[in-house]
């Protein structure tokens, strides 16, 4: 009796250790541009998840957000490769590829990853093998993210139309044409989907059959994707305004006039009433949800394309001089910064957002980089820009010796 406890505490002891390992790799997924269906940019952290610090370089400039699900991270570059790379080491799982740049970010659900190209088509592909499932020709380039929900995928196109497809064959549920081109990615929250145009306007759609339900009107081209909490929408312009519109009917709650054009999209942290967003001249704010008061501002020294995210007690953003800025969202104040050329503008710009989940942060950089940084510990990998300064180093000091000798050999001659 006392050799079968014995055997049955053995046993236990092993599945608790062989459930923890599997806890220490899970990972909260990150599964689609901003996070979430109302891209919030927040999610909850699994701290227990850390890759180490890793980059890998891939085909070509790279300007759509990483997105991580399961133990995959998905992404596509200007060459109109799409990626999955483990996200333990950036190793290639597999590759497809499309005939036009990808600048759509993608989304994964139901191991399906769907994502946009330049060559206008939205591709349905296995997210564990890369095989396509089905593709949808659009009228013109997909930059927009594709947004999900159970049974449709909705996406934005150069042709001016938002598209409604059936998830499993890629037929068309409905279609609604703006006046001008679609950048900008759709979010859902309910039964209504929300989304800029180039012409100026913010579109609430409603989700079973693409019928307007409201429209505002802004100053200038809606590039900026919205973020929906607490019964509004903030979104950016080329305006220089940031809104914040009731959700319901489209009346203007607040607007902050943030000095220079918002494509950045705004990232949300409904705890602390705070949104957070960027502009073209390198200012980050935090706005109050409720009145848009400002609460802080710092400049990261760069152009901001891409969006904060938001994770613990930190905020983080990319900007044009290669640097991912980390914050502290209550403050403003920086925490530390990784820039893979150490020196600003000496890599390539970041206008992709980052991903995070427990201590990882994933970034991408136009210079076609991908990189894992550990959060916990602040750092980040040595990067190819490290080697070539030190060769830069190495051969200059040879320089001025070799000078200083032959020098040397001309005095003594």
């Amino acid at each position: 009796m006392k050799n079968n406890m014995k055997k049955v505490g053995v046993v236990l002891v092993i599945l608790c250790i062989f459930m923890g390992s599997l806890s220490s790799i899970s990972a909260v997924d990150w599964s689609m541009y901003q996070g979430n269906e109302r891209h919030t940019g927040y999610v909850q952290q699994d701290t227990s998840f850390s890759t180490q610090a890793w980059s890998v370089k891939l085909d070509g400039e790279i300007t759509v957000t990483p997105v991580l699900y399961g133990s995959h991270i998905y992404i596509g570059t200007h060459e109109g490769t799409f990626y999955a790379l483990d996200a333990q080491d950036g190793n290639e799982t597999w590759t497809f590829d499309t005939e036009g740049a990808i600048e759509s970010s993608p989304a994964v659900s139901d191991d399906t990853v769907y994502f946009g190209s330049d060559d206008g088509y939205l591709y349905s592909n296995n997210a564990n093998s890369g095989t396509n499932n089905w593709k949808f020709k659009a009228g013109d380039s997909i930059k927009s993210s594709p947004a999900l929900d159970s049974e449709k995928v909705y996406f934005g196109s150069d042709d001016g139309s938002i598209y409604a497809l059936n998830r499993n064959d890629g037929s068309v549920v409905w279609q609604y044409k703006t006046d001008d081109s679609i950048e900008s990615s759709p979010v859902i929250d309910g039964d209504t989907l929300y989304i800029g145009s180039d012409d100026d306007k913010i579109y609430a759609l409603d989700i079973n059959d693409g019928s307007v339900k409201w429209t505002y009107n802004t100053g200038d081209d809606v590039k900026s994707s919205a973020a929906v909490a607490d019964g509004k929408i903030y979104i950016g312009s080329d305006d220089n305004q940031v809104y914040a519109l009731d959700a319901d009917n489209g009346e203007e709650v607040w607007t902050y006039n943030a000095g220079s054009e918002v494509a950045s999209s705004a990232s949300i942290d409904e705890r602390q009433s705070t949104i957070y967003i960027g502009t073209e001249e390198g200012d980050m704010y935090a706005l109050d949800l409720r009145d848009g008061l400002k609460k802080w501002e710092v400049n990261v020294g760069g152009s901001i394309n891409g969006t904060p995210t938001i994770f613990g007690t930190n905020v983080a953003v990319g900007s044009s001089s290669g640097t991912m800025h980390i914050y502290n969202k209550f403050t403003g104040d920086s925490v530390w910064s990784y820039n893979p050329g150490y020196i600003p503008n000496i890599s390539g710009s970041i206008s992709a957002s980052p991903t995070t989940s427990g201590g990882s942060l994933f970034m991408a950089s136009e210079d076609g980089n991908v990189y894992s940084l550990n959060t916990d510990q602040q750092i980040g990998p040595t990067s190819i820009y490290a080697y070539y300064i030190v060769a830069v180093i190495v051969i200059a000091g040879c320089v001025i010796y070799g000078i200083r000798r032959w020098g040397f050999n001309r005095k003594n001659d």
